[in-house]
């Protein structure tokens, strides 16, 4: 079990300074270091603080996702926001950029009967935000004729995967003719687990207003958090002539944000490949690059105020 962790983790390693190393061949850091001297200050601590407030819309959509299914007094918002904050510090540690997920289930499950449940919610918190994010890439991107038609089709392959697995969790109907085949595939043992996930997964997608109010929470918090990197952009464009345009945000971000699910140690490398790669057109590599570093110091600032949740845990 050591030697298989020692394995994932030289992956991850791997990976991430395999990205890293491709972006630092492309970078002239003494540019790099001119962009980031010369940042507006004002507007990218402003941007730094959005972010960082944006962690109670995430756990808003969270806790009505919960608040749907569970009576548990121990489903606060104090103690869903601090759950938050210690999955966004061990998303620098768990596998892909979503590995805090994780950590998140371990504390919420600790002492509850319905386990399934209530772990459940984080994967539907996670279907939620990629499938408001997509969506709002693919209606930038429809309306922005300047974006290649490759990029296009990711999105809208994407945004279709996302509305297929909606339509299958929650409607019986359409899920039923394909478990009576998929049923046959899988031993007897499995298809217990896989019925009750099932059903889980349905309450959760049928669970109306609790649901659309997830929903509606999501989409704001993540043109909120769109917008906020379209700041930071900005205050490392300052009193430039040529501003990239907000909705090649809308676009990108999205396949940014999906490229991280790749192992690595929470997104590093990955994220700051995709950057540059979307935005170098836009503003310049530097550029691109110095926005994933801002954008990176905020992620650190979060995973501080989980490490200081995390000391004062009963369970750690």
């Amino acid at each position: 079990m050591m030697k298989k962790k020692n394995l994932q983790l030289l992956l991850k390693v791997f990976i991430s300074a395999s990205f890293l190393f491709l972006v630092f061949r492309k970078i002239d850091f003494r540019m790099l270091y001119e962009t980031l001297k010369g940042c507006y200050l004002p507007l990218a601590l402003t941007a730094l603080l959005i972010a960082v407030l944006l962690s109670f819309l995430l756990s808003l959509r969270w806790m009505l996702l919960l608040k749907s299914q569970s009576k548990s007094e121990r489903i606060r918002f104090s103690s869903i926001w601090k759950l938050t904050m210690v999955g966004m510090l061990f998303n620098n540690f768990l596998p892909t950029g979503s590995g805090g997920d994780i950590a998140k289930v371990f504390y919420l499950v600790k002492g509850e009967e319905n386990k399934l449940m209530l772990g459940s919610s984080v994967l539907i918190d996670r279907f939620i935000g990629a499938l408001t994010v997509i969506t709002m890439g693919v209606i930038a991107a429809l309306f922005t004729p300047a974006v290649a038609i490759r990029t296009k089709y990711v999105l809208l392959v994407l945004l279709a995967g996302l509305l297929l697995i909606l339509l299958f969790f929650s409607n019986r109907r359409i899920a039923a003719p394909l478990y009576s085949v998929v049923r046959k595939l899988f031993p007897g043992r499995i298809k217990g687990p896989m019925k009750n996930t099932y059903g889980v997964f349905n309450r959760y997608f049928s669970a109306g207003k609790w649901f659309f109010a997830a929903l509606a929470v999501s989409f704001i918090l993540q043109s909120i958090s769109i917008f906020t990197n379209y700041l930071m952009g900005l205050s490392l464009l300052w009193g430039q002539a040529e501003i990239p345009n907000i909705s090649l945000f809308f676009i990108y971000i999205p396949l940014i944000w999906t490229s991280t699910m790749i192992p690595s140690l929470g997104g590093l490398g990955v994220r700051e490949f995709t950057y540059v790669y979307f935005f170098s057109a836009s503003m310049g590599k530097e550029n691109a690059f110095a926005l994933s570093v801002l954008f990176l110091i905020s992620v650190v600032i979060q995973s501080i105020i989980g490490a200081v949740i995390i000391l004062f845990m009963r369970e750690r």
